[in-house]
């Protein structure tokens, strides 16, 4: 497994092991070191095929909106309790107004069904402790609000109406409304927590009244284990199951326990995952509703990451956050209802469908069902022309899904092209279907294309003294990235190297992405192509690891793209591509996420296929 590098320590400074202080990784806080599946023994087909769901963060802090006392705060706003330190008594004021009279459980069940949708989770309870159903362990809940209707009940009616599967959020550890519970160090002391009191209390009866109270629960997304120990999750998953023997429990869960991995937010791997496994993703930048926040990622970019999850085995949740008023943002709905246009044009190609690896190709995927491979085209090639891995099964027929416009294959002597005639591509992406004589079968080779850049990935590589880590940083408050990069360059001579398949001779401009701090700039590299040496040094890409300023203190990556040179392959075939470092001095070089060859069309074939 890859070692996971973590870069955002100020946001876990406050986390304790059991009266003890201790930072922790968000890996370990999300519960990401487990790899154990525990899903066999459940109903989890319906899962497996859904790859398509709804998150739903909404509560007090929707309110606020990500402003508290004249004060903004950037970021997501679910954590602004915290961010802002509001005292619990003043917090849970909040609660005496909250009226958000223009909820529509129903309206929102539409939406995900409108959207493509399979399933749906909301937030039962988050790290704030308020709870949006009625629940008679704690007084701190919806029906104690002037609304006074139960939420999650009328989520999960409308969902069973609506035919899609029923599912919530509930924070374990994390309640900072208890001075029991995790994360409120702004006013109780931790060395007095008392955890399994808290647990005894409030959490597990809580958790007892949603997975009793409200019918079928699809699949449940426990959330920042943390601390917890091995026998209080034992506990916590016997509960559900004694009730909701076929419910789904996410990784978050803790200790390895999970029926399902959940990967880290925001995170599209680069590689396939095995396993029932998700990636919870957010529509802007938080994941509660803030009005500081229009930055929404538009249909083409839902469907493009969508296709990169599914393409890779996984399920894609994708969240909104309803106004403390209760509706959903008009430009959300309206982005989600138009990516649910697109889904129901290719929704064959989508949902009940297999992971299918094209070799880490970022301009296209695929998945497979049955004896049909559907090769999504996010960006249309220059030259109308994809180049896949050879295949080894016998194609019957190949045509766009859209209108069967007829597509041509050929079996060259190292790869397959994929050749298409004059069209308009589709504006998100276009779906082509190949139809074997049986299951797909095709090489695994990293294969060049000559219309669309071909990306070289760490996961690809061989490597010789340096390691390939998962880097990750917050770009504003809660706003996780994670980028696989090739790193801990041990010397002169540590080197990656990549496998690959060129199936025609031609130029590339080569395009390095890294992050490099002032100690690696113009710290001498090597590319070398086959016997082919072409030095290069990185420059300084503003990367500074950690930035203070009057708001917060927090860890920040930067990496930029620097074209370094064009090269010429004047045979094609198998090829050895390398980057090695050269300098004496291998302190801190750059930490390197790709390596791009964008190919240069000749004037000749920019033509129009016939």
């Amino acid at each position: 497994m890859k070692k996971i590098l973590l870069a955002a320590t100020f946001i876990l400074t406050s986390l304790f092991v059991f009266g003890q202080k201790k930072e922790k990784g968000m890996d370990e806080l999300w519960g990401e070191n487990s790899e154990k599946a525990n899903y066999t023994n459940k109903d989890y087909q319906w899962y497996k095929e859904a790859k398509f769901a709804m998150f739903i963060h909404w509560g007090l802090y929707s309110e606020l909106a990500g402003e508290y006392e004249g004060k903004r705060y950037y970021g997501i706003n679910e954590w602004i309790m915290r961010r802002a330190a509001i005292k619990t008594e003043d917090y849970r004021k909040l609660a005496d107004t909250f009226n958000p009279v223009n909820f529509d459980a129903e309206e929102v069940a539409q939406l995900a069904v409108d959207a493509g949708m399979k399933y749906l989770v909301i937030t039962a309870k988050h790290h704030d402790g308020f709870a949006l159903f009625d629940s008679k362990v704690s007084d701190y809940n919806i029906t104690n609000t002037p609304y006074k209707k139960d939420i999650v009940k009328q989520l999960a009616k409308a969902c069973k109406k609506k035919g899609i599967r029923f599912g919530f959020y509930y924070s374990q550890m994390q309640d900072w409304n208890e001075k029991d519970g995790f994360g409120n160090t702004w006013e109780f002391n931790a060395d007095e927590a008392n955890v399994q009191k808290y647990m005894e209390e409030k959490a597990l009866p809580q958790v007892k009244e949603l997975v009793t109270n409200y019918g079928d629960i699809g699949c449940i997304f426990f959330d920042t284990p943390g601390p917890i120990k091995h026998e209080q999750v034992l506990e916590l998953k016997a509960l559900v199951d004694k009730y909701q023997p076929d419910c789904l429990i996410n990784s978050r869960i803790g200790k390895g326990l999970g029926d399902f991995k959940t990967l880290g937010d925001n995170e599209i791997p680069s590689e396939p995952v095995e396993g029932l496994w998700e990636t919870c993703d957010t529509h802007n930048n938080t994941w509660a509703y803030s009005k500081l926040d229009f930055n929404w990622k538009t249909p083409k970019e839902v469907a493009h990451r969508l296709i990169d999850v599914i393409s890779k085995g996984g399920n894609y949740l994708f969240n909104i956050g309803p106004k403390g008023d209760g509706s959903v943002p008009e430009v959300s709905a309206m982005i989600l209802r138009e990516t649910g246009k697109w889904l129901k044009k290719y929704e064959e190609a989508i949902y009940g469908t297999d992971a299918m690896y094209l070799g880490g190709q970022t301009q296209f995927a695929a998945t497979q069902k049955g004896n049909k491979m559907y090769l999504f085209i996010k960006e249309w090639p220059k030259d109308n022309k994809i180049y896949l891995p050879k295949f080894k099964s016998g194609v019957k027929k190949a045509y766009f899904m859209d209108d069967n416009l007829a597509v041509t294959t050929t079996n060259l002597e190292s790869a397959t092209l994929v050749n298409f005639l004059l069209r308009m591509p589709d504006p998100v992406a276009s779906v082509i279907v190949v139809e074997f004589d049986g299951k797909p079968e095709l090489n695994a080779d990293k294969v060049f294309n000559t219309g669309l850049t071909t990306k070289l990935l760490p996961h690809e590589a061989k490597l010789t003294a340096c390691t390939s880590e998962k880097i990750r940083w917050m770009e504003i408050f809660g706003d996780w990235h994670a980028v696989p990069s090739i790193m801990k360059w041990e010397g002169k001579g540590s080197k990656a190297e990549w496998e690959v398949n060129v199936p025609k001779e031609g130029m590339y401009t080569v395009t390095l992405n890294y992050a490099c701090t002032e100690a690696a700039d113009m710290q001498e590299g090597i590319l070398t192509i086959n016997d082919t040496e072409y030095l290069f040094v990185p420059t300084y890409s503003g990367d500074k690891k950690q930035i203070e300023n009057k708001f917060e203190k927090r860890s920040i990556r930067v990496f930029k793209d620097r074209k370094i040179g064009v090269v010429n392959f004047d045979k094609k075939g198998k090829q050895t591509i390398s980057i090695t470092l050269n300098s004496d001095n291998a302190s801190n070089w750059i930490d390197l996420a790709s390596v791009s060859f964008e190919p240069i069309i000749p004037v000749e074939d920019n033509q129009i296929s016939n």
